[in-house]
């Protein structure tokens, strides 16, 4: 069948190669090489409107850095890992994750906005159901965080999205395009409202019961199947057998009438079938179990040792359905209950996820991972992520970004999470037991790239980057960062330095005595990818 489009594109080709010919001077030929360009680009897939956001203007001339607020931190445990509020623009902090934790999350879970009229907001302002690029401007903003999101998970990550059916299509045919259709998992529901709208006309249209999250995996040939809850079963180990916990079973039955069986009478661990008894195993079998010792004579009488690893495929398991109900996981009412409860007074946020449902996602992945949630909001993800390792004794780590429109970071992110480590509200009030968890807490911040002393603006940010990548907290009484040759001598020149960790700059020249004072410690070259890309462009580094 004749691909019409391409035999029309064909024909506009030909045409402008004679335009081209008749118009020789360089202004046409530059327009005439665009109008061919557009023509032979991509046929098939999403296509939008390209629209610039605020943040591209401002990295044009200024390079973004994370700037700590100490005030903020919360350090119960040097020992464990830390957990990181990021307060700005997303694409800003996810610029810079790109540095510190490519091919490192395990997880993301976001909620992005769902672009339904009064919910997103582009530039400073809400793109409104009369916007003729409202699609375009949400497909724009979401492929550039999107294409981030795909460089910083493992081989073996995914990515939940939550989203409903005004951006759905968009979103799916996006996703397909960067992360591969191969690697789509599934579409989750959850059952996100259980109280129908009994007013007006809505009473007689159709009510949505439902939300989805797709599920992509960066790999999805890399994911050798999802963790899954073992259910209760009726398997008993009450006896102790060569190997441990077992249950022995006798392999006896009766040897009289349609049961006689000559030929399964024989020696098992020297013993014949007591009398009027007959094995109920074959020979061959029995040999092999003797060979293996799961055959016991127990109280005189021969006996089979099943262990639990030999009844692997009769333990039960739940699956990883792909619809949630609300009587398990809540719904957007639960979630905004549970807030007012953390925050202690109405936040006046309805659409607030339930923990529950961050963790039944998070359940299904190992307890040692890094989550990152760039749509953070009010924080459910960062609070499905402490209590799971307060249940569980997990060793899990969050990263939130989240911008502070309405001062959401600061009014409710970050005194949510505050308020969850810590057992109590901002007010005093108690909340809960607290959790033994380290928090961290970064703004968005620029260096001009016309900077006198942009070298040592941008070295002076590496700190956070440091801590950022190490899930760690750099202070003077556990890790030393030296930038300097003049640094290092004057590190050299001290003794007994009570510290972990060695951060050195890759241009610092070590003596053969440094080097050996170096080995003293768990020693580190601070990264060149930090900064490095931004000082050549300056012309600060060739």
């Amino acid at each position: 069948m004749a691909n019409l489009s391409q035999i029309k594109r064909e024909q506009m080709i030909a045409f402008i190669e004679q335009l081209k010919e008749q118009h020789t001077d360089d202004q046409s030929l530059i327009a005439l090489n665009q109008i061919e360009k557009e023509l032979t680009s991509k046929k098939y897939g999403l296509v939008w409107e390209e629209h610039e956001e605020k943040v591209d203007n401002m990295m044009k001339t200024h390079i973004p850095v994370f700037k700590e607020v100490f005030e903020k931190d919360i350090v119960t445990d040097k020992r464990k890992r830390f957990n990181f509020i990021l307060e700005g623009d997303n694409l800003h902090s996810l610029k810079l994750l790109e540095k510190t934790n490519k091919n490192r999350i395990n997880v993301i879970y976001i909620d992005p906005p769902y672009n339904t009229g009064n919910t997103f907001i582009y530039n400073d302002s809400i793109v409104g159901d009369d916007d003729g690029y409202k699609h375009s401007k949400w497909l724009s903003f979401m492929d550039k965080r999107l294409r981030i999101a795909h460089t910083l998970l493992t081989n073996d990550g995914v990515i939940f999205i939550s989203i409903n059916d005004f951006e759905g299509a968009q979103l799916k045919i996006l996703c397909d395009e960067i992360f591969g259709e191969k690697n789509f998992i599934g579409q989750l529901t959850w059952e996100s409202t259980t109280q129908p709208i009994n007013a007006g006309s809505a009473k007689f249209s159709l009510q949505k019961k439902c939300e989805s999250i797709y599920l992509y995996a960066k790999n999805k040939e890399k994911i050798n199947g999802f963790l899954l809850k073992e259910v209760e079963s009726n398997l008993k180990y009450p006896h102790r057998g060569k190997f441990g916990a077992c249950r022995f079973e006798i392999i006896e039955k009766s040897d009289s009438g349609n049961y006689k069986r000559d030929t399964m009478k024989y020696q098992i661990l020297g013993q014949f079938p007591r009398e009027g008894k007959r094995w109920q195993i074959g020979e061959e079998t029995a040999r092999e179990l003797e060979r293996l010792g799961k055959v016991e004579i127990v109280n005189g009488i021969v006996k089979k040792a099943v262990y639990p690893e030999d009844e692997i495929d009769k333990i039960k398991y739940e699956p990883f359905w792909s619809h949630f109900r609300a009587d398990r996981v809540g719904t957007a009412q639960t979630g905004k209950d549970e807030l007012n409860s953390i925050i202690g007074h109405p936040t006046g946020f309805d659409t607030v996820k339930p923990t529950a449902l961050i963790k039944e996602l998070l359940s299904h992945f190992d307890r040692n991972i890094i989550v990152l949630d760039f749509f953070a909001g009010s924080g459910t993800t960062g609070q499905a992520v402490l209590e799971m390792n307060n249940e569980d004794d997990g060793k899990r780590s969050f990263i939130l970004c989240t911008d502070n429109q309405g001062n959401i970071c600061e009014d409710i992110t970050y005194p949510r999470i505050k308020t969850v480590i810590t057992g109590k509200r901002v007010d005093g009030s108690e909340y809960d037991e607290p959790i033994n968890e380290n928090l961290k807490y970064y703004k968005t911040d620029y260096i001009n790239k016309n900077s006198e002393d942009l070298t040592s603006d941008l070295v002076k940010k590496t700190v956070e980057l440091l801590q950022l990548e190490y899930k760690t907290n750099y202070d003077d009484s556990n890790l030393k960062i030296i930038y300097t040759d003049e640094e290092m001598d004057d590190f050299e020149q001290c003794e007994n330095h009570q510290i972990e960790k060695l951060f050195i700059s890759s241009d610092v020249l070590l003596s053969s005595t440094q080097e050996k004072i170096t080995d003293k410690y768990d020693t580190y070259t601070i990264p060149d990818y930090y900064f490095d890309d931004e000082l050549r462009e300056a012309g600060e580094l060739w």
